[in-house]
């Protein structure tokens, strides 16, 4: 009788288990979200810096979200990962909407006016003491 019962704990911890591995294996290889095709919060870089910047309770309006912004470039580098980054505008000295491209695009330069579509993944605060403004950073940015 014993020996039944335990063949049944042993049964169903096994069955219990591969349902897990199933599932975190389903989690692991979800495919990242279209930012390409998803829907986006529209608003231009100035509007969204001052958001993200100065109210704090709109900030959950953008963060984690996909969002089209449209601005002006200020400068366009290459970061350490080799990834294109695009600086938009704002009317704040310094401060920028940092944009991560997901594809580096060539003919892009200071001056230009882009629609740009990624996820927003907050506002880095500003250092009063250095007296440096913060950032808006997006991320998997496209053109769109």
């Amino acid at each position: 009788m014993r020996r039944r019962f335990s063949k049944y704990i042993f049964l169903s911890l096994s069955i219990l288990i591969v349902i897990a591995v199933l599932i975190g294996y389903g989690v692991w290889n979800k495919p990242h979200e279209s930012i390409k095709n998803a829907v986006a919060v529209e608003i231009n870089a100035v509007a969204l810096y001052h958001s993200l910047a100065h109210d704090s309770a709109h900030a959950e309006i953008f963060i984690n979200k996909v969002v089209a912004v449209i601005g002006k470039v200020k400068q366009v580098y290459e970061n350490r990962q080799k990834q294109q980054v695009i600086l938009l505008q704002t009317n704040v000295e310094g401060g920028s909407v940092n944009c991560t491209m997901e594809e580096n695009k060539k003919g892009i330069k200071a001056g230009d006016i882009l629609a740009l579509k990624g996820i927003c993944i907050g506002y880095s605060g500003e250092d009063n003491d250095m007296q440096l403004p913060g950032d808006v950073f997006l991320v998997r940015c496209y053109r769109s």
